[in-house]
């Protein structure tokens, strides 16, 4: 009889490290004896799996009534010779005390579940975009809800989520003549934030990088109001922006059938500022100063 049952917990404490190698959960094993489950109490983690195996006699392992968390699965099952194991997944946070129904209440048995420690993994850690406008995305590994936020407002990101999912960052057209990037944080709650960046690229259009013309800007600098004159680009459909150092758009018109254009911008912050003017085949960049 003794060595039946050395036996037993032999084949239960090997079972149980290969259950806690085989997968990133854990099984847990109780021993279902006569007057007794062993151990009586467990600490798990919400995704673990409680296993009972019959180490001798006729018994059952059954959820108390009122004994689980809410929204936890209940259970009644035979351990014995024709059933001698059984598995519960824990799915649900909170303390379970179950008994064997014919040796209640002496034979009893609880265990309490934890939530899992957050994580959290957000790649790749920067994306590289082109000038032009468009999307890109991010992936979050995560087993909590997380929220995600940008620092630009030229890239804006779907704002939350739960579990494993994806950032869609949406970026506007950079016109600027410099490079610029958006930072994305991501935060789950205990965990420190992580950031993953948008790298856009500068416009592939600079100042240097001007088709020769006629076209003439000034006065340059001016005290608010700008004007260039058309030269051969006159019969031409003329799209005309302004913008300030960082790229912004502060003005934009559709020009066509004069020689000369006059743009009032007397009410923005003084310093640089950029006029493009697009045709259909050519687009040109002139720097100007505002100034008091």
């Amino acid at each position: 009889m003794k060595k039946s049952t050395y036996l037993a917990f032999a084949l239960i404490i090997i079972s149980t490290l290969g259950f806690r190698t085989s997968t990133m959960a854990t099984k847990h094993v109780v021993s279902v004896g006569n007057f007794f489950f062993s151990p009586a109490s467990l600490n798990v983690t919400v995704g673990d799996t409680i296993r009972w195996v019959l180490s001798a006699g006729n018994h059952t392992t059954t959820s108390n009534p009122g004994g689980i968390p809410a929204g936890a699965a209940s259970w009644d099952a035979l351990i014995n010779s024709a059933n001698p194991t059984f598995e519960y997944k824990v799915t649900v946070a909170g303390p379970y005390a179950y008994v064997c129904t014919p040796h209640a209440p002496g034979m009893a048995g609880t265990f309490t579940a934890s939530a899992p420690a957050p994580t959290l993994s957000v790649a790749p850690s920067n994306r590289s975009v082109s000038a032009l406008a468009g999307s890109t995305t991010f992936t979050v590994t995560s087993n909590s809800s997380w929220s995600a936020s940008s620092s630009a407002s030229w890239c804006t990101v779907t704002g939350n989520g739960t579990g494993n999912g994806t950032i869609n960052a949406n970026y506007s057209e950079n016109t600027s003549v410099s490079q610029r990037v958006a930072n994305i944080t991501v935060t789950v709650s205990g965990l420190p934030s992580q950031t993953v960046t948008v790298t856009q690229a500068a416009s592939s259009v600079g100042i240097n990088d001007v088709t020769s013309s006629d076209l003439q800007v000034y006065p340059n600098p001016t005290r608010g109001l700008i004007k260039f004159k058309a030269g051969s680009l006159k019969n031409q459909v003329l799209e005309v922006s302004i913008m300030d150092i960082s790229g912004k758009k502060i003005l934009n018109r559709t020009c066509s059938g004069s020689e000369e254009y006059s743009f009032d911008i007397s009410k923005e912050p003084k310093g640089f500022y950029f006029i493009r003017i697009n045709t259909e085949t050519s687009t040109q960049i002139r720097k100007f100063m505002l100034i008091d």
